[in-house]
């Protein structure tokens, strides 16, 4: 998973087949809730052209419902990889398109041709060029190829140890009171003596001296 571009570019991890299905499942279900406006009042606008030239087939088995609907859900896909360079779904993946180059703006001709002929010819012969990230170095589909992109990691997330997280609060606790050395005579000085101690210093050289004078 591991993969980076040997001429001077910055390492980048590529994303794998699951979390890039991942990411397209939750984009097909941002698109669905979205178009489900556009469902309806294309149903309503097919059923009042039946039976003329608009309400049948228009392109090869497809109707005029059909063509809106798929050109409205490559829009998301163009518009959200032109500015952003990801769409939610890769986003919420943690997810982002660039060049194979490096650079993460891409041309507007390159986005259109990826998302219409590149995933169409991804998805013919049962998806087979979409299976292609599984086993892919780079982590390359068809449409991947055929426009030079890379889907990678956006970001690297920090993760903490379980260790670095409590030995913090722990030390508070168990503190051991450090020796240190003294400047003058290279001594080490212990802390467990130091002014919080003498009270009881105090007491007990009372007690010695009230010892001494009952002796006397």
């Amino acid at each position: 998973m591991q993969n980076s571009y040997d001429n001077g570019q910055p390492e980048y991890e590529y994303a794998g087949f699951w979390v890039r299905l991942a990411a397209y499942l939750i984009d097909s279900m941002a698109v669905f809730a979205a178009l489900l406006v556009v469902r309806l009042i294309m149903s309503g606008f097919m059923a009042a052209v039946k039976g003329t030239v608009l309400g049948g087939n228009i392109l090869f088995q497809y109707n005029l419902k059909d063509i809106v609907l798929y050109a409205a859900e490559v829009l998301y896909f163009i518009l959200c990889t032109y500015y952003t360079g990801t769409t939610l779904g890769k986003k919420a993946m943690n997810l982002r398109v660039i060049r194979a180059d490096g650079e993460e703006k891409l041309g507007l001709f390159t986005v259109i041709y990826r998302e219409t002929v590149g995933r169409f010819l991804s998805s013919v012969i049962m998806g087979a060029g979409y299976l292609m990230v599984g086993i892919d170095k780079e982590k390359r589909g068809i449409h991947d190829i055929l426009c030079d992109t890379r889907v990678i990691y956006a970001k690297k997330i920090k993760v903490f140890k379980m260790e670095q997280v409590f030995l913090p609060l722990a030390e508070p606790m168990g503190r051991v009171p450090k020796q240190e050395m003294n400047s003058e005579s290279e001594t080490p000085v212990n802390h467990s003596s130091m002014p919080w101690d003498a009270p009881y210093a105090g007491k007990e050289n009372s007690q010695e001296s009230q010892k001494g004078i009952h002796d006397q």
